[in-house]
């Protein structure tokens, strides 16, 4: 924890001090809807998984300075009537962020030292996970990471961080907070640009994988988690002259034991849904 802290302050200084001035930086907003989203135990009057359909608001920024980047998404999830809010008919709302910070041994050491092989760079990744939402279970995510990450030689960018990974959460339905075990975690996030005759696209996504971190709030071992959730982006405003502004898409995302939920035993813990995205780059 303290290390984390440590790197935090370090970037927040990084802010105002001359050699950590931003090289780069982008905003975006965007939206995405799918109709397949998955709740554990949430389940119909068969006892099966309910279809959710959901809409997600998202702000992100990510931006590079001379000894690394920042990171900072932002999701509204908001769920149809089939995901209710708590003691209403209405969806649920949730929002779920996440910050990281990477520091690059590279720029650090003055070197290539740390490029090698088919890695362009090894970095110290950092940062948090904040999510709450307002149903029944009232989920209030708290969760750090750290660890080195892998930056991949490839056109565009390809990640992979190998992280420690510590959470505590909400259980509205026992009434109490549960802290989990420490546990590992191995996250990826790719960004490849490609072309379709004269449109140009990006192939982007990420995998996250949790390892098991102990009881959950009903006393039931945790499993590994894996979300994978890869899209396929078009830069449509290249087409009317404005590159790299607006872009729409397509994707798929996949969650294997949802939260740590072992989806062999419990409905709704496994989910596969397609969706449509689009995003506008300030």
């Amino acid at each position: 924890m303290k290390k984390l802290a440590g790197l935090v302050a370090l970037a927040a200084a990084c802010a105002s001090a001359p050699a950590c001035a931003f090289t780069w930086s982008d905003t975006s907003l965007g939206w995405s809807y799918g109709p397949d989203y998955h709740e554990p135990s949430l389940t119909d009057a068969q006892g099966n998984a309910k279809d959710v359909g959901k809409n997600t608001v998202t702000f992100t920024h990510a931006d590079g300075y001379t000894y690394g980047t920042n990171f900072f998404n932002v999701d509204m999830l908001l769920s149809n009537s089939a995901d209710p809010a708590n003691n209403s008919n209405m969806g649920a709302t949730e929002f779920y962020a996440i910050y990281r910070h990477n520091l690059s041994m590279n720029a650090l050491t003055h070197s290539q030292a740390f490029t090698w092989g088919p890695f362009k760079d090894l970095t110290l990744d950092a940062g948090f996970i904040l999510g709450s939402k307002n149903n029944a279970f009232a989920s209030s995510k708290r969760a750090i990471v750290i660890g080195p990450n892998f930056e991949l030689n490839v056109p565009g960018r390809w990640d992979v961080a190998l992280l420690y990974y510590k959470e505590n959460n909400n259980n509205g339905i026992v009434g109490q907070r549960v802290t989990f075990n420490s546990t590992w975690s191995i996250e990826s996030s790719w960004g490849v640009p490609f072309h379709v005759g004269p449109m140009a696209a990006s192939f982007e996504g990420f995998l996250d994988v949790v390892g098991p971190k102990g009881k959950d709030g009903f006393g039931d071992d945790t499993k590994t988690e894996l979300l994978f959730r890869p899209k396929v982006m078009f830069d449509v405003g290249a087409l009317f002259g404005h590159k790299n502004v607006f872009r729409l898409g397509a994707g798929w995302e996949y969650w294997v034991n949802k939260y740590g939920t072992n989806h062999h035993t419990t409905p709704g813990a496994l989910q596969s849904t397609p969706f449509v995205t689009a995003d506008i780059h300030f």
